[in-house]
């Protein structure tokens, strides 16, 4: 039990223990009876423990107020005044820079090991470009955003204005900042690139990016896809 409430207090403070940086921890989480009670644990505080090569990530289940994030902290972590339109906006940002950097068809789907910050803004001036209305219905009904309105937002923002944050391109780095936060990517100094880290590859690789999850991203991005072909 010691054990278990030593690595469990560790995956609290840092979201992951690695065979580098916490050796004892990480060999300790090896031990079956360590192992099952963090699995106990898990079961009843509601996260998840995601094993991957050197490494262990604690990841809050979507109903975990307590651990995770809920729609209400990522509007706060834009600005006070942020509505719920910013908040959607944001989440499908942060959507887009998964789908591309983890996008690929093939078994690695990992498709970039950087992403230039104007290349987001242009893939995100794509697929939230004129929509057909029955698309946009339903990616709506599906996904319960309202597509249109947030495409729509999207577009009366300004591309670049210096220290604005309600530009197309400070909307992009809010985003990335929330993911930096999290340690999953790092932004370059002069902010126009981002690449994901060691603690991204591993939770995309060996949870988030299940078959249905790929099936999923892919098909939310098709419609811009399209749309950008044929304009």
């Amino acid at each position: 039990m010691e054990k278990a409430l030593k690595i469990y207090k560790k995956l609290l403070e840092k979201g992951q223990i690695t065979d580098t940086e916490d050796k004892d921890l990480y060999y300790d989480y090896k031990e079956i009876d360590t192992r099952n009670i963090l699995e106990v644990l898990a079961n009843e505080l509601e996260f998840k423990l995601i094993s991957a090569p050197h490494a262990v990530y604690l990841v809050p289940n979507i109903e975990n107020n307590l651990m995770g994030f809920s729609l209400k902290d990522i509007r706060e972590s834009i600005k006070r005044d942020a509505r719920q339109i910013d908040t959607f906006l944001e989440c499908y940002v942060i959507m887009t820079i998964l789908y591309m950097f983890y996008g690929g068809k093939n078994k690695n789907p990992k498709q970039a090991d950087f992403l230039q910050i104007k290349d987001i803004v242009k893939k995100l001036d794509e697929t939230l470009s004129v929509t057909p209305k029955e698309e946009a219905e339903k990616i709506d009904e599906r996904y319960s955003i309202n597509f249109t309105e947030m495409a729509e937002y999207w577009q009366a923002k300004a591309l670049f204005e210096e220290n604005k944050l309600k530009t197309r391109t400070g909307t992009v780095l809010a985003a990335c900042r929330l993911l930096k936060n999290e340690k999953l990517i790092v932004i370059t100094d002069d902010d126009t690139e981002i690449r994901a880290t060691k603690k991204l590859d591993d939770l995309m690789e060996y949870y988030y990016l299940s078959e249905d999850r790929i099936y999923e991203i892919n098909d939310i991005f098709k419609v811009g896809e399209s749309n950008a072909k044929n304009q």
